[in-house]
Parts: structure tokens; C-alpha cells; sequence
């Protein structure tokens, strides 16, 4: 016989610094900088999860189906258009890793950051 977890007696509490820390990782991940980068700070807005995440930007580490593009495109792609890309990212992920409701991503951006690969 198997159970099913929602048959479990019990309960699961993830802390704020959990949540801060997944946020963190995701958005290292869509803004195409190192994960000591991104600080976030998680808030509880009425039930629903706010992120303020504070980071750099490499707008050439994405490309606008969200995938890592360094090197197949030189030029980069805007600020604008990767930090808009990366909030979205920033949501859905963040909503599928904790299955919590995301009401709202904030993204400061403090620095561009330049991630140039190096010819062997």
C-alpha cells in the first residue's frame, strides 16, 4: 500500500530565508550572473509571496526563449529586454519550485555584468 502525501498527518513550513534563497537561485539563473549576485528579499503580500530581488544584469547570457546564448550572439540583447525576460522567469520558477502564489517580482538592477567566455 502507498500513501499519498496529502494523507500524511502533519504539515510543511518553509521560512522566508528558504524562499529568499530559491528566489536568489532562480534569478542568478534568468539574469545570466554568478548566484552569489542576486539578493532577494521575500515578503508575504495577503497569503501571496512578493520578491524584491536586488542584482546584476548580463543581457548577452540570454536569449529571449530564456536559454543561455553567450557566444552565439555577440551583440547581447538589451537590458530592458533581458530584465523583463528575467522577471517573468523569475515567477514562473518560483512559482513551480515552492507551488506557492507569486503575487508580485521586483527586480533592481545595480550593475551590468559581463560574462565573456575566454579562447583557450
Amino acid at each position: 500500500m502507498t500513501m499519498d502525501a496529502a494523507e500524511i498527518a502533519g504539515r510543511v513550513t518553509i521560512t522566508a530565508r528558504a524562499y529568499e534563497r530559491i528566489a536568489a537561485a532562480v534569478a542568478a539563473d534568468a539574469l545570466g550572473v554568478p548566484s552569489r549576485d542576486p539578493k532577494a528579499t521575500v515578503r508575504d503580500e495577503q497569503g501571496r509571496l512578493r520578491a524584491d530581488i536586488s542584482s546584476g544584469i548580463d543581457p548577452s547570457g540570454m536569449d529571449s526563449s530564456g536559454t543561455d546564448s553567450r557566444g552565439s550572439d555577440p551583440a547581447g540583447r538589451s537590458v530592458v529586454a533581458t530584465a523583463a525576460r528575467a522577471r517573468s522567469l523569475v515567477t514562473e520558477r518560483l512559482t513551480a519550485l515552492t507551488g506557492a502564489d507569486v503575487a508580485r517580482v521586483r527586480i533592481h538592477l545595480t550593475h551590468v555584468v559581463r560574462n565573456e567566455r575566454r579562447a583557450s
